[in-house]
């Protein structure tokens, strides 16, 4: 509310040549509804996309600012096809008063929003994410000194006693939620813990057919309206290549993807021709060219991608997919690493943009992580997620290797 009256209501008296409304539509009116329908979009796609951990929307620049671009194009489009007269500078003035709105909403709920949580047993205190919104306190000092708490976490698998499970339930009879420690550490970081994971919770990794539907549809449909800019991009990064090193332009390696099943993935060059080592790419690689280190860094090696996109072999979003050997050795000595190729490999995803480059076993267990998080909650608003943070790691060169 407060977001509207500061974007959409203060801001009348400075372009009204009136009262609104007092005289039916006009120009002044349709500025004031459709200044209101955008902040309402990007209200609202802020609170759907907040909702997953590690997305500070209201505090980063890179999600407010494509968001509230996106809301008050989208309007000023449909205004411009119903042929309305309205005020351009009002309107999209109105989208840069919510983009520091938010901002501003955004550093107070960091600065002063924290819960208080209590941890049963206390002994889990210290391995519970360290987060400066969340205050962690053993469960018996909140029990011994009245202390209110928003809610209490649990580990309902550890063989709680006959007190602490009453006391849980006395909690939950004054209103206090009770909430499994499992389902907390996911919820704020992203990750599916591997420990305790059992077949129960499979089924929860398989998405919906009509999701997977309706993505494939938009991923195709969005793939051919760029193909006009990809090709100039891939024409000038193809010349580049070969007048930096001798060599083919493109790199086809064998990947795995979707159910266990093997394609050819194309990437451009970024190594010398004929330089062996292993499959996976060390920090400062002496194999990686000039060009090919610009290239990782930007991402631009992955765009030929798009070609495995149009196959079928890939998606725009999902579990990154591993060469051949290295996926085999993933999945004999990582358990459950199989149950990454339940949809297909995605050209960024939420793992990248969260760890980045990993191949060594401890990494790829932290990767596995988070691409059952992926799998467990993926829809078209935590792919939203990940591609707008793909720009933020693109533009910052994050995790490249």
């Amino acid at each position: 509310m407060g977001g509207f009256l500061f974007c959409v209501v203060l801001p009348i008296p400075i372009y009204a040549t009136g009262e609104p409304f007092a005289a039916g539509i006009g120009a002044m009116e349709q500025t004031i509804l459709a200044t209101a329908a955008a902040y309402v979009i990007v209200w609202y796609c802020g609170r759907r996309l907040e909702a997953f951990p590690r997305v500070t929307l209201q505090g980063n620049i890179g999600y407010i600012a494509p968001v509230a671009a996106i809301a008050y194009a989208t309007i000023a489009v449909v205004l411009l096809l119903l042929r309305s007269d309205y005020s351009r500078v009002q309107l999209f003035g109105s989208g840069f008063l919510a983009i520091l709105w938010m901002a501003f909403v955004g550093q107070l709920k960091a600065r002063y929003l924290a819960r208080n949580y209590a941890v049963l047993p206390s002994s889990l205190v210290e391995a519970m994410p360290g987060l400066p919104t969340c205050h962690w306190l053993p469960f018996e000092n909140v029990e011994r000194d009245g202390i209110r708490v928003d809610a209490i976490v649990a580990d309902l698998g550890a063989g709680l006693t006959e007190r602490q499970v009453s006391a849980l339930a006395g909690a939950a009879i004054a209103g206090v939620p009770v909430l499994d420690r499992r389902y907390i550490v996911e919820t704020m970081t992203g990750r599916t813990p591997l420990g305790g994971l059992t077949p129960n919770e499979f089924g929860a990794l398989l998405p919906s057919r009509q999701y997977l539907v309706v993505r494939r549809s938009i991923e195709l449909l969005l793939t051919v309206l760029f193909v006009p800019i990809f090709l100039p991009m891939l024409a000038v990064v193809a010349l580049t290549i070969s007048l930096d090193s001798p060599g083919p332009i493109f790199f086809i390696q064998t990947r795995v993807g979707r159910r266990g099943r093997s394609f050819r993935m194309i990437k451009f060059r970024t190594m010398f021709h004929g330089a062996s080592g292993p499959s996976f790419t060390a920090q400062g690689d002496s194999r990686i060219t000039r060009v090919g280190w610009f290239l990782r860094r930007s991402r631009l090696d992955e765009l030929p991608q798009f070609i495995n996109v149009l196959k079928g072999d890939m998606s725009w979003v999902g579990p990154r997919p591993e060469a051949l050997d290295l996926e085999q050795s993933y999945v004999r000595d990582i358990p459950h690493f199989a149950l990454r190729s339940i949809i297909r490999p995605g050209i960024t995803g939420w793992a990248q943009i969260n760890q980045g480059y990993a191949h060594d076993h401890d990494e790829m267990r932290s990767k596995l992580e988070y691409d059952l998080f992926y799998l467990k909650h993926c829809s078209l608003w935590l792919d939203l997620v990940i591609v707008l943070r793909t720009f933020t790691v693109l533009f910052g060169g994050a995790g490249a290797r």
